[in-house]
């Protein structure tokens, strides 16, 4: 629950984004822009200003700031429908959705952020990379953090780090230190060129530098407090809501294979004398393939479903439903990897070329199940609390 009732009822605003079918003018600009994306290793600028002008940065947003405030399950299918046009837009849209960000902060912190508008573009890297050194008013940030997905793009860059004692980490608990969320502007960090890599090429996820940057205490909320805001959204723990978005992308990228497939089966001859289309088995590895991506998605969706109706009903979100939906999170990256992998190996040698997207599906798919959220090590965390015991992690 959150620690602050909210005056007065809000009312949510309508989501202009169907997460069944992306609005035409989205839809193309993503198809228009994905080779230039590839190329500059980046969200072009016209396809930026097309995603913001959607609305599709403020997904998470708290209704009284313009935001649509959407629920879990429909941001989940809004990411997977981007990957499934071209899995770095979605996770670029992923990783700068940190709208729910505003509830873990004062009412003054959020208007320093949304008080121009909505839509501005907040990326984030949740890994305690920096350190901050209390000051009058607030703190001095220092640090290194890789792979920031939408760096190029971004207004503010979100960058977690640990607060600084005179003798080493200032510690919350025992075993917990003082982990804090940093809002920081783009203006004050510095953005190395190292996203040089296979796949998502176009996600743009270079490294940031911040040199004692000043951060105002109202800037530095913790992503392990209760948010101020008690509506549905703001009541599942923000790690959870947010990580599961790398999930989705998967699902999304793996149905874009299957997708390619089916359009080439027709035309695609094989070693049997026959079409692809009117080959048995490969008719059978493409209903298995749709069958197990399927099931994943229902997972996922069914563990994020479970987590909204807690939090209308204003229930506790338990351990174990947290450890659920990281299960689900795995059990779609593993999935949608295998499903990648089936399809471009169906594809024979037409996957091979640049002008077939296979190739760059396959390339896509096998970078973004490798991110950490998704490694198989989280099955664990999830058996240990199906066990009884305490998941062994933090932020879980």
């Amino acid at each position: 629950m959150g620690t602050t009732a909210a005056a007065a009822p809000v009312s949510h605003a309508r989501l202009d984004v169907n997460p069944r079918r992306l609005p035409d003018m989205v839809a193309g600009a993503i198809i228009a822009h994905r080779d230039e994306a590839e190329a500059i290793r980046r969200l072009p600028p016209a396809l930026l200003e097309v995603l913001r002008s959607a609305g599709l940065f403020r997904l998470q947003t708290p209704v009284e700031l313009g935001g649509f405030e959407a629920e879990l399950t429909t941001v989940l299918a809004v990411y997977e429908e981007l990957a499934r046009l071209d899995g770095s837009v979605a996770w670029n849209v992923w990783n700068a959705n940190i709208g729910l960000g505003a509830g873990f902060m004062t009412k003054a912190g959020a208007a320093v952020i949304w008080g121009a508008g909505p839509d501005p573009v907040i990326v984030n890297s949740a890994r305690p990379a920096g350190g901050a050194i209390p000051t009058d008013g607030g703190y001095r940030l220092s640090g290194r953090w890789d792979i920031v997905s939408a760096i190029d793009s971004a207004d503010w860059v979100v960058l977690f780090g640990i607060v600084m004692g005179a003798e080493g980490p200032v510690m919350v608990t025992a075993e917990l230190p003082d982990v804090r969320s940093f809002y920081v502007p783009k203006r004050d960090v510095t953005v190395l060129d190292t996203w040089h890599v296979g796949g998502m090429r176009g996600s743009g996820s270079n490294t940031v530098v911040v040199d004692d940057a000043f951060v105002p205490e109202a800037l530095a909320p913790s992503p392990f407090g209760s948010s101020r805001i008690d509506r549905p959204a703001f009541r599942i723990p923000i790690f959870t809501s947010i990580a599961s978005g790398a999930a989705a992308a998967c699902l999304g990228i793996a149905r874009s294979a299957i997708d390619e497939i089916i359009a080439l089966a027709p035309t695609k001859a094989t070693g049997a004398g026959c079409m692809l289309s009117a080959l048995p088995s490969g008719q059978g590895a493409i209903a298995s393939a749709d069958a197990q991506l399927r099931a994943a998605h229902l997972l996922l969706h069914d563990a994020a479903g479970d987590l909204c109706a807690s939090a209308v009903a204003d229930s506790a979100i338990t351990v174990a439903q947290r450890g659920r939906i990281r299960a689900a999170m795995t059990h779609a990256a593993l999935t949608s990897r295998s499903v990648v992998n089936a399809m471009y190996e169906l594809g024979s040698s037409s996957s091979l070329y640049s002008a077939n997207r296979l190739e760059r599906i396959f390339r896509d798919g096998n970078a973004a199940a490798q991110h950490g959220l998704l490694n198989p090590l989280t099955f664990v965390a999830a058996g240990r609390i199906l066990l009884g015991m305490d998941s062994g992690v933090v932020m879980f």
